[in-house]
């Protein structure tokens, strides 16, 4: 992509225009381009949870500075875990799945895809903690040949020793979202490496987005998903906060080495981005989202929303997913 898109060349790009339509309202969807089981059955996602995700429900890290963001990432994770770090939720023999914002075909400085240096540095980490393997993938919204490729994330993570590979249409299984919480999905095709891994690292990158105000972890699960992308993006809070009921990672990582504040989601000019030199560790999406919008964290631009805007965060903190206002989240800094 070599440009912003506004919001109809976006939904036309997601597969809106020309899309099959879903069946029965959001029940029944159909592949939208990626098959898969029929019926979820008893799938689940199976990644546990990190030991201390209750009590951390709160509780994020921060770390800021410099321009290593390789050491921003090891210094947030061992200030959320403790010194070991990463072994903490890693145990030998795990199957680990992390999921970067791989979506759009621009490098690193345009801040729509995530560092490959903060993909490296977790995939080395797992590794380091006795990962059976690491595999690195994400449904994208551009190409996904190039996006892997211009991102510079498939060459950083093979060289780190992951598996990274491309989304294989057959390999989508229909997940029931039958939990209670869950108030309009009632199945969707979520992807099997996703699902099958014993970790889940989520790792978003904070930009700007022309439907949701900002794309940060809560929506980055989006690209575990398949079927019909546009069709997410009609109610998209309710649909995220289903979601992220659905598919819980062991730990959220935000890469806010660089923020893109203007042209999101796809951007494409280095005038759309600021430098912020931060990496944020969570056990709670909807915590660490919480404290990712609010202005006041994260240098988002003048008078474009405040975290009330961004509904999908106090919709999951209400589902018991994290926490929405500012004064109740521990910051270790």
């Amino acid at each position: 992509m070599h440009g912003p898109m506004n919001r109809r060349d976006f939904l036309r790009t997601a597969g809106v225009a020309g899309a099959a339509l879903c069946g029965a309202a959001l029940g029944g969807c159909s592949s939208g381009g990626a098959s898969g089981s029929a019926d979820g059955g008893d799938l689940k996602c199976r990644a546990r949870p990190h030991p201390q995700a209750d009590a951390w429900k709160a509780r994020l890290a921060l770390a800021q500075g410099g321009d290593d963001p390789a050491r921003n990432v090891r210094t947030a994770i061992e200030k959320l875990c403790g010194a070991d770090g990463v072994k903490t939720f890693v145990k030998a023999g795990d199957i680990v799945a992390i999921k970067p914002n791989i979506g759009w075909a621009q490098g690193p400085e345009m801040a729509a895809t995530v560092d490959p240096a903060v993909v490296a540095t977790v995939v080395r980490l797992c590794l380091e903690a006795g990962a059976k393997a690491v595999k690195v993938f994400d449904n994208t919204v551009g190409m996904t040949s190039k996006c892997y490729e211009f991102s510079g994330i498939e060459a950083a993570a093979k060289a780190a020793g992951a598996d990274v590979f491309q989304c294989a249409p057959h390999r989508y299984r229909m997940l029931k979202f039958d939990d209670p919480r869950c108030k309009r999905l009632a199945e969707w095709l979520i992807y099997e490496d996703a699902l099958a891994a014993d970790v889940l690292i989520n790792i978003p990158v904070a930009k700007v987005h022309n439907l949701s105000y900002v794309s940060l972890a809560m929506k980055n699960l989006m690209g575990v998903q398949g079927g019909d992308r546009g069709k997410m993006h009609q109610e998209i809070y309710q649909n995220l906060a289903d979601l992220n009921v659905m598919i819980r990672p062991t730990l959220n990582l935000l890469d806010a080495t660089r923020i893109m504040v203007s042209g999101g989601p796809s951007g494409g000019k280095k005038d759309y981005v600021v430098a912020a030199r931060t990496i944020v560790a969570a056990t709670s999406s909807v915590t660490l989202d919480a404290w990712a919008t609010d202005p006041l964290n994260l240098p988002w631009p003048k008078g474009h929303h405040d975290v009330a805007a961004v509904k999908c965060i106090a919709l999951g903190a209400a589902a018991g997913l994290g926490v929405a206002e500012a004064g109740k989240i521990e910051v270790v800094a």
